[in-house]
């Protein structure tokens, strides 16, 4: 083996190296959101920080998790 091939298996190896480590990095961020919780007036999505809902300003007692 001369030195231009061990550079390009190297090469080759640092991408995919690179690549599998990128695609690994995006699968966590959206489990990040976790369950979100649904108004059981209106139905709007909101985040679990939150008492009342964004839309009617019921509270958020007795929600509905939707996966």
């Amino acid at each position: 083996m001369n030195a231009t091939s061990i550079f390009v298996a190297l090469l080759v190896a640092l991408f995919t190296i690179l690549l599998l480590r990128r695609t690994r990095k995006l699968q966590p961020l959206i489990s990040r959101y976790g369950t979100q919780r649904m108004c059981p007036s209106c139905g709007l999505i909101t985040s679990r920080l939150k008492a009342c809902c964004m839309e009617c300003g019921k509270p958020l007692t007795g929600v509905v998790y939707s996966r």
